[in-house]
């Protein structure tokens, strides 16, 4: 697969099979993703992957807690607010989704469902937690984790595995910490969802439209 096909093609995947991902293969998306570029060459990303009984143990714990409704404590903030533009893009991805999937405004129970459901990661097999130490620089590192990020969903898709970021992973490090024996010096950012899609689950025919060219590139003298 090309670069342009893989940008051009890659979707977020909400409904995944259970079929194992092989070690081998995560480590070849991970071997690729780790050329992504970074402030100087400082390469800010730790990478925590995490499947198997391990996974469905902190899968069970953090969708225990979410379903009593305890408010999630992100080691980085979740935006507060978009202005208007921005945020008429997010409502219109929820509402583009939830159409897809037949599931009414007024649904309230098939919503909830939903967020759980996004809080067991989809049913993906194994989740890739991005990470960083507290002691750099929030900034330049949220940009080098984005590359990273960005680069394993590229991947992934370009070797048939679908991929979904899950802020909604991250709500509760506390647990993940815990789980998955990291130090506590460890940040989360977000947890990218990773398996094969369902080919048959209507949320994963669901994709987001993207703004044209002049309405956010500037040239100059060209």
């Amino acid at each position: 697969m090309e670069v342009r096909e893989a940008l051009t093609t890659r979707r977020s995947i909400r409904a995944f099979l259970d079929t194992p991902v092989p070690r081998e293969v995560i480590c070849e998306i991970l071997e690729a993703a780790r050329w992504s570029p970074s402030w100087g060459n400082t390469q800010p990303w730790e990478l925590a992957v995490v499947g198997g009984e391990t996974w469905r143990r902190l899968a069970a714990a953090l969708v225990e807690r979410f379903a009593r409704k305890v408010p999630p404590a992100p080691d980085v903030p979740m935006p507060e607010t978009f202005p208007d533009e921005y945020r008429s893009r997010y409502l219109a991805c929820a509402a583009g989704l939830f159409g897809t999937m037949g599931i009414a405004r007024e649904d309230r129970e098939r919503r909830w469902a939903h967020l759980l459901n996004m809080t067991r990661a989809y049913g993906a097999p194994v989740v890739i937690y991005v990470l960083f130490r507290e002691d750099l620089p929030v900034p330049y590192t949220m940009f080098d984790l984005g590359a990273i990020t960005h680069a394993i969903t590229l991947a992934a898709h370009a070797r048939g595995l679908g991929t979904c970021i899950e802020a909604q992973l991250a709500h509760y490090p506390d647990l993940v910490r815990q789980h998955l024996g990291l130090d506590p010096s460890h940040r989360l950012v977000v947890g990218i969802a990773l398996g094969y899609a369902d080919p048959h689950a209507p949320a994963n025919a669901f994709r987001t439209s993207r703004e044209p060219l002049d309405t956010f590139v500037r040239f100059v003298d060209l």
